[in-house]
């Protein structure tokens, strides 16, 4: 696929023989998925943020495509879900998407805590390599969907695409916080 490689699941030849594995990684502490474009996010919002205000934040830098954070909940808080690159199977009890544009300093996998510092000091990035992963992502814009399955373990996947002429998707909160 172009621009991103098969993180979902690889297969590598070791000794003639065939290895294959999946890609799996952990809700943050607090429950949340964050992953943002550290070219374009903009996460200072003051030094005594509401949470509110912080929201808000979130809202408008995922309305740019500049971040994408979604809520799983703190009941799935350090629990792992399956990065992919197409959907999978099983019976979709709830779904987020969102459009990121990425640029050369890739994408992150950040959390919730590292967002809250960038958003009270402005010198505090988003998305520092010491507490942030980057994805395999080139330069590009993409579809993000989260989604969450029933009977199935991990119970969550996060599907990323390339979205050449996708529409935008607009976001009036962060998706199932406060449900």
């Amino acid at each position: 696929m172009p621009g991103i490689e098969n993180f979902g699941s690889a297969t590598l030849n070791t000794m003639n023989q065939p290895v294959t594995f999946n890609l799996f990684f952990p809700f943050d502490e607090d429950g949340f998925l964050a992953l943002v474009a550290p070219d374009h996010y903009s996460g200072f919002v003051a030094p005594d943020w509401t949470l509110a205000q912080l929201m808000d934040r979130f809202v408008e830098q995922m309305n740019l495509e500049n971040a994408f954070v979604a809520y799983p909940g703190d009941d799935f808080a350090d629990e792992p879900f399956h990065l992919v690159d197409q959907h999978g199977a099983g019976r979709v009890i709830r779904e987020a998407s969102g459009m990121l544009r990425v640029g050369d300093a890739g994408l992150r996998l950040t959390s919730y805590t590292q967002l809250t510092m960038a958003a009270q000091f402005p010198d505090e990035a988003a998305a520092d390599p010491r507490n942030s992963l980057r994805l395999p992502c080139a330069p590009g814009v993409y579809r993000l969907s989260l989604r969450e399955f029933s009977g199935v373990e991990p119970a969550f996947e996060l599907e990323i695409r390339p979205a050449d002429n996708a529409a935008p998707v607009i976001h009036d909160a962060v998706p199932w916080f406060g449900r």
